[in-house]
C-alpha cells in the first residue's frame, strides 16, 4: 500500500496537489499536514513511501524539522520539495539533507506526477 503525505501551509495547493495525487492513483492514501507540527506527528505516527512538501510553513522552514527529526535518527522517505525561494544556500541545505527532488513554484501538474512516479518506481 502506497502512502503520500502533502505538507503545505496554503490551502488551495495542498488541495491542488492532493487531488492530483489522487486523480493519478498514485497512492492508496494520501494524507495532508499544514504545519509543521502537523508534519511531525503525520510522519512519527505513519510509515510514507513520499513526501510531498513546500519548504516555508506558516510556523517554520521544513528543512529545520528534517534536520531535527534526521538527528533524532529518523529515516525519511524520498521528499519532493516544492518551493518558489530555493535559491544558493537553502537549495544546498536541501542537498546535504539528502533531498534529491526539487520543483520550483509555480509548477505544472505534469512536472510533478511525473517526478513523483519516478520516486515510487525507485522505492
Amino acid at each position: 500500500m502506497k502512502r503520500i503525505l502533502v505538507i503545505e501551509d496554503q490551502t488551495t495547493i495542498r488541495e491542488i496537489v492532493a487531488d492530483l495525487l489522487r486523480e493519478f492513483e498514485l497512492a492508496d492514501a494520501v494524507e495532508e499536514a499544514d504545519s509543521i507540527e502537523q508534519a511531525r506527528k503525520a510522519l512519527t505516527d505513519a510509515h510514507w513511501d513520499v513526501v510531498v512538501t513546500d519548504m516555508s510553513l506558516s510556523d517554520g522552514n521544513i528543512l529545520d524539522l528534517i534536520e531535527s527529526m534526521q538527528q533524532q535518527g529518523y529515516i525519511f522517505p524520498p521528499i519532493l520539495l516544492m518551493s518558489g525561494f530555493l535559491y544558493g544556500e537553502s537549495e544546498q541545505r536541501a542537498k546535504k539533507l539528502g533531498i534529491h527532488h526539487i520543483l520550483p513554484k509555480p509548477f505544472v501538474p505534469d512536472q510533478m506526477i511525473d517526478c513523483i512516479q519516478q520516486m515510487l518506481a525507485t522505492d
